[in-house]
């Protein structure tokens, strides 16, 4: 009598982790999203351990969270 299971709604190459209560704006949040997407995990951490932008130490701990629940969930490779 338990609910049945959901089916992922992510492809099989992909990782996801959710960062709430950010207090920023969306737009700035926005700027430092746009400058990691699309690039190779140790580039984008690379961009992120130099911004000087406040917000990229909570999209930088977001972001590794999302690398070690590839990792550990759901058998992926890193790179």
């Amino acid at each position: 009598m338990s609910k049945k299971a959901r089916p992922r709604s992510l492809d099989d190459n992909e990782a996801k982790a959710v960062a709430r209560m950010l207090r920023i704006s969306p737009q700035k949040l926005n700027l430092v999203a746009q400058l990691i997407r699309g690039k190779k995990v140790a580039s984008a951490l690379a961009d992120l351990e130099f911004s000087r932008k406040r917000i990229a130490r909570d999209v930088r701990k977001c972001l590794q969270s999302a690398i070690a629940n590839a990792e550990n969930n759901h058998d992926l490779d890193i790179d």
